[in-house]
Formats: C-alpha cells, sequence, structure tokens
C-alpha cells in the first residue's frame, strides 16, 4: 500500500495524518512530539527555526513571520532577517519541515495530498504546489478543507458509499 501524507498547511498551526495498512487514520507527530506544528518561522542568523519555538516570539520578534497563508497567491513579502520572503517561500519552510518531520516517523512517503481553503483562488493553489517544489517534494493532489473534513468524516463514520453535499 502506497505511504501517503495528508497536510493542512493552516494559518496558524499546522498538521500532518496518514492513513494506516489498517484503513485506520492517524495524526503524525512532529519531531517535538506535537500533533501540530505552529506557522511560523523564526529567523536566527543561518538558522530557521520553524514550529513552537518560533511562535513563542511572534510578534516580539522581527525576524518571526507568521500568519502569511491568507497572501498565498499575491505579490506581498515579508521582512526578516534583511531579506524579503514570499508568502510562497515562507510556506515552502513550513512544508519542509513537515514532510522531513513525517519521513522520520513514517519513512518514505509516496504522495502527498494538501487540503487549501476552499476559496483559495488559482494563483494561492498554484503557489501552494510550487511551495512544495521548493521543499523538496511534489503535492499529488490539493483537497478543499471542507470536503477533507466530510471524507474523514464519512471514513471514521464507515460510510463508504453516498451522495453527500459539503457546506463551508
Amino acid at each position: 500500500m502506497a505511504k501517503v501524507l495528508g497536510i493542512d498547511l493552516g494559518t496558524t498551526f499546522s498538521c500532518m495524518a496518514t492513513v494506516e495498512d489498517t484503513g485506520g487514520l492517524r495524526v503524525v507527530e512532529n519531531s517535538d512530539g506535537d500533533l501540530i506544528t505552529a506557522s511560523c518561522i523564526e529567523f536566527d542568523g543561518d538558522t530557521i527555526i520553524v514550529g513552537k519555538e518560533a511562535a513563542k516570539s511572534y510578534g516580539n520578534n522581527d525576524n518571526v513571520v507568521g500568519r502569511w497563508k491568507r497572501e498565498m497567491g499575491t505579490d506581498k513579502e515579508y521582512d526578516a532577517a534583511g531579506k524579503k520572503w514570499t508568502p510562497r517561500q515562507l510556506s515552502s519552510l513550513v512544508l519542509k519541515k513537515l514532510y522531513e518531520d513525517a519521513t522520520q516517523t513514517l519513512g518514505k512517503i509516496d504522495e502527498v495530498v494538501v487540503t487549501v481553503p476552499a476559496n483559495f483562488s488559482d494563483e494561492a493553489r498554484e503557489d501552494t504546489m510550487e511551495a512544495a517544489k521548493l521543499a523538496g517534494f511534489e503535492i499529488k493532489h490539493i483537497i478543499d478543507e471542507p470536503t477533507a473534513a466530510a471524507l474523514y468524516y464519512a471514513q471514521t463514520q464507515g460510510l463508504n458509499s453516498g451522495t453527500y453535499g459539503v457546506f463551508d
């Protein structure tokens, strides 16, 4: 069975999950042992810190960046560590950490699926795909967050067939 990693690249927190060989769903811990990863990045010299340590300084340190996801697909830039960063570049740093953490836990990953807001523009979706490439992997599918939630609900309730409506 192919090892598939699902990533919810969140505005505030991101999360990873996989389907076990038994068919059950499993949220994958990050390298800190947490089930969620803060979508914050701290630039400390040549060191890039992603996650809860960066989040501790968010708002108090000009070299910590967060909450850029809403700007995906735009030309907005963020200043940190004497450099300008696009939302695509920032997302790639979070995606890279998530992917590396997942491979430490799961081993080789065959496919990656990422959830995005249903109202993401085509440009924002393309930026998300490009961010993954910058992070060193390719996204197999992008799924709208409400659809992902409905799929999760159906799977956990044993609803393997039927017609469903998703309202966001």
